[in-house]
């Protein structure tokens, strides 16, 4: 299970790299057609921003593997192991919700925005909402993996 987690997260890494040069090579284009052609193009901002948001959420659940998220530490610090393990168990939970509730606006605007596209590049919006649907259910099953291997810690 260790390798197919490793090689899902290299394939992620080079995604992220991917996604990345997208976003600088669309941005830097759009500078120098602006800047040296007074021309600006329209479709590098809509896939860059489709870029950042496919890079986001693809990232989330690498970082929820490895409960890396960002946290007040000098807070957690205070409590005590027991205090810590609950803040653990509840933050948890609540990365649950956030994804359910992620999970059902998708599946619920799903349907409305499968036939739309960009104005500009006429990239389909389902495409990106795809890219979320799986990398958020991703994301909660390492949620679920870490919840569980939390309240396995005591025993």
């Amino acid at each position: 299970m260790k390798k197919v987690l490793d090689f899902y997260e290299k394939i992620i890494g080079w995604l992220e790299i991917a996604l990345n040069l997208l976003i600088v090579g669309g941005i830097g284009l759009q500078i120098i057609t602006r800047f040296f052609f007074n021309l600006p193009l329209k479709f590098p901002e809509e896939v860059s921003a489709f870029a950042l948001i496919a890079m986001v959420f693809v990232g989330v659940s690498v970082v929820e593997r490895h409960n890396e998220h960002l946290r007040v530490e000098f807070l957690q610090d205070l409590l005590p192991t027991k205090g810590k393990k609950a803040m653990n168990i509840v933050s948890r939970l609540l990365t649950l919700v956030l994804t359910g509730g992620i999970l059902a606006g998708e599946f619920q605007l799903f349907p409305q925005i499968k036939m739309l596209k960009t104005h500009a590049a006429r990239i389909p919006y389902a495409w990106l909402h795809i890219v979320i649907i799986v990398s958020t259910i991703l994301w909660a099953i390492f949620a679920v993996l870490g919840l569980l291997s939390e309240l396995r810690k005591g025993e």
